[in-house]
């Protein structure tokens, strides 16, 4: 028998999947970790921190499957987006990983955000300089931490350090290179232009691959370490919305999904590097040569629930939380929330928004706040399904994945405000399943990303449908919700920079 391994290295854990080629059958093992935050605003962890877990789950699921290491015959991965690990002339870190949730550069995004840079970005990346992406980190680094950056010799995204590990090789792919922003999207290529803009050396910037590209075998040593075979061949694989869409089935222009997890995404295949106009949203590169997809994103989907559980309610469960937000209507008694704990990326591009309850009574009760958590993100997702439908796609159901899936509640809720039909993916780890078939067509066990979608993706039979009478409530709560943040932003500036004042 034939196996592949997905690596998935997300912002708190990561995850490694063996899949059976012949029957389908997964075996998973997940280990967590934190992210540090030194600072107000920051976010960043230890590579070998990331390498350490790898290692340790590829281990134990190696262990709890039982499977000869010599039948695992390819494996790939699947990453968090837009950070990058700086690594010195020996490829060590020569600074922690600076990564996609850090607030770190608003000042150099706030400085090229005028029209003028958003234009440039525009014409040639497709997208709009955010905090948190590797490029804002980068001239971070160059600004604050001059010595540092003389330091680096090369940048790569936190997957390709895993890569590089087991390889000895030091590179990227088009669907990771395209989140940096320094990357033409519509011509794959580094953008010499935007390079140059920012007077940074080409040569910081690696070789861009596709995620099906061969990286070659494991380091000997390595393979021992592991405990995987030295002849396994390894491949490129590519961001962990890309890979998602794999694992979720889509590859066709149009197919649609919603991942609810640390943060919340909308993803949707394209068939041309199309972006709109204000930059809102993202246009990055797919797995394929000529390939594209969209991406609206919200920073604290799960993260919002999470920060309610552990700060607020005190440790209270998931399943207890949705039982008592199920006993309240739709709308929560006229409590709006606005998901912008750690800033905001679509449709606002905020680094300075801030987390609001609107409506809080005497009588609000931890089922209220608890809802209302679970509408005001499905609220922001909603927006942008807005920008999407300007893109002229209408999809007409909507594939849910993410920790957010596993609660009837909240899907129920995105079906109402969305006003589509949402369909579950069986598959229970989305991201390493995507890096794992990406690992076997690579290794060409499949002719296809279609013919291995056919074959290992399954979706519940019973879509859930939208509520007539909810759909109606929410499209009068959601018109409110779209007005608070123009509403409040000064506020929301002022009172960032006034916490941000020492």
């Amino acid at each position: 028998m034939s196996f592949v391994l997905g690596i998935d290295l997300g912002t708190s854990s990561v995850i490694s999947l063996i899949l059976n080629i012949c029957s389908g059958e997964s075996w998973t093992e997940q280990i967590e970790y934190q992210y540090e935050i030194p600072c107000v605003g920051w976010a960043q962890q230890n590579a070998d921190d990331w390498w350490k877990a790898t290692v340790k789950s590829i281990q134990i699921v190696l262990d709890n499957s039982g499977i000869d290491k010599e039948e695992i015959i390819a494996l790939s991965f699947s990453g968090q987006m837009h950070g990058i690990v700086p690594l010195d002339k020996n490829n060590c870190p020569v600074h922690p990983a600076i990564i996609w949730c850090d607030q770190r550069s608003t000042d150099i995004v706030e400085r090229y955000s005028t029209r003028e840079y958003v234009d440039f970005f525009g014409e040639h990346t497709a997208n709009k300089l955010h905090t948190g992406f590797g490029l804002a980190s980068l001239l971070w680094i160059k600004e604050n931490d001059p010595a540092t950056y003389q330091q680096i010799s090369k940048i790569c995204c936190p997957k390709d350090y895993l890569r590089y590990k087991l390889t000895g090789i030091v590179a990227t792919e088009q669907t990771d290179a395209a989140s940096i922003l320094a990357y033409d999207v519509k011509n794959a290529k580094w953008s010499k232009k935007i390079i140059e803009k920012f007077e940074i050396d080409l040569s910081l910037f690696p070789e861009v691959k596709l995620p099906t590209d061969n990286a070659g075998k494991i380091l000997p040593n390595i393979a021992e370490e592991i405990g995987l075979s030295k002849n396994c061949t390894v491949y490129f694989g590519g961001a962990d919305q890309a890979m998602v869409a794999i694992g979720n089935g889509m590859i066709n222009p149009g197919d649609t999904s919603i991942t609810i997890g640390t943060g919340g995404q909308v993803v949707s295949i394209l068939d041309s590097p199309s972006y709109y106009k204000s930059l809102s949203s993202h246009t990055f590169n797919f797995v394929e040569k000529n390939s594209w997809y969209f991406l609206g994103a919200t920073l604290s989907a799960g993260q919002s629930l999470k920060w309610l559980r552990q700060n607020i309610l005190e440790s209270r469960d998931y399943k207890s939380m949705d039982l008592l937000a199920e006993q309240k209507p739709c709308g929560s008694e006229g409590l709006i929330f606005l998901p912008y704990l750690i800033g905001d990326r679509t449709p606002h591009s905020d680094g300075k928004a801030n987390g609001m309850f609107v409506g809080l009574k005497m009588k609000t009760d931890r089922g209220t706040l608890i809802r209302s958590v679970l509408e005001g993100v499905a609220y922001s997702l909603k927006d942008s399904l807005s920008i999407l439908e300007e893109f002229g796609v209408l999809p007409e159901f909507v594939v849910a994945s993410g920790g957010g899936a596993n609660s009837p509640l909240w899907l129920q809720i995105q079906a109402d405000i969305f006003n589509v039909p949402i369909i579950k993916s069986k598959a229970k780890e989305q991201s390493a399943l995507g890096a794992a078939i990406t690992a076997a067509v690579g290794y060409g066990l499949f002719n296809s990303f279609q013919e291995a979608i056919d074959i290992f993706i399954e979706y519940d039979k019973e879509p859930i449908l939208p509520i007539e009478y909810n759909v109606e409530r929410y499209k009068e709560f959601y018109s409110i919700y779209k007005e608070l943040y123009s509403a409040n932003k000064e506020f929301m500036h002022r009172l960032s920079d006034l916490a941000s004042e020492k």
